[in-house]
This record gives C-alpha cells, structure tokens and sequence, in this order.
C-alpha cells in the first residue's frame, strides 16, 4: 500500500460515517455515502454535515493526491435538494494548485445523477509529504 492509499484508509472520520473514496489520484476523487438512518437529521433527510463530510473526504483525498500535505484554510457548501435514501456521491477536482496554495471544486449527486450540493475548497500545501504524518 503506497502512502496516498494509507491516507486515505486513515481518514477515522470519514470511516466511522460510512464514506467510501474508491477513487482518488492526479488532483481527483470520488467518495460515496449510502444513505442510512443514522445520517438523518430531524426531518429525516440526509444531514448537512453528513453531505459536508462527505465532499470534505473527496477534497481531502484530492488535494493529498500529489504527494505532498495539504491541509484546509477555507472551505463552503451550498445545497441544492434534500436526500432522503439512497447513494450520495461527491466528486473532486482540482482546479488551480501552485507550490502553497490548492483550489477544488466538489459536485454531490444523488444516484440519479441530480446535485445535492456544491463544495469549494482551498488547502495550503505543506512542505512536508503524505508519509511523514502517516500512522506506523
């Protein structure tokens, strides 16, 4: 297992909710949320923070994706329609990175393709690599 493989099975949060990032490498990735009861808020749809953590584990695998830390300074959602079951998948892609700074865009979905919601995040990138903060 290579050091952005153990970064991203390291993400306790993102585990311990049920988010699974299948897909990640070269500025992008996809992460996914089945819908279960326990991600319901009291109107019994999908929580926001459900939907925020979800774009937040695509974000985050994007923006390690090249190796090199990188950690979030600002990051905003804006939702578009309520959930109530089924798949929600978030896909990340970058959009601008220099040596510090890292830009991405992230689209939620439903599992009929319609938006969920719309996440912007910019990270500071580090000077140190994925594998020097990774667990033994």
């Amino acid at each position: 297992m290579d050091d952005l493989e153990r970064f991203v099975a390291q993400d306790a949060f993102a585990q311990f909710i049920g988010v699974e990032v299948p897909e990640y490498g070269d500025g992008r990735a996809t992460a996914r949320l089945t819908v279960e009861p326990r991600h319901l808020n009291s109107a019994g749809t999908l929580h926001g923070g459900a939907i925020f953590s979800l774009a937040d584990a695509a974000f985050a695998a994007a923006s390690n994706s090249h190796g090199v830390l990188a950690v979030s300074i600002d990051a905003s959602i804006s939702y578009f329609t309520a959930v109530k079951a089924g798949v929600v998948t978030a896909e990340a892609r970058e959009i601008s990175r220099n040596r510090k700074l890292a830009t991405y865009l992230i689209d939620v979905k439903d599992d009929s393709g319609a938006p969920v919601a719309h996440f912007r995040g910019t990270v500071y990138r580090k000077s140190a690599a994925i594998g020097d903060v990774l667990a033994p």
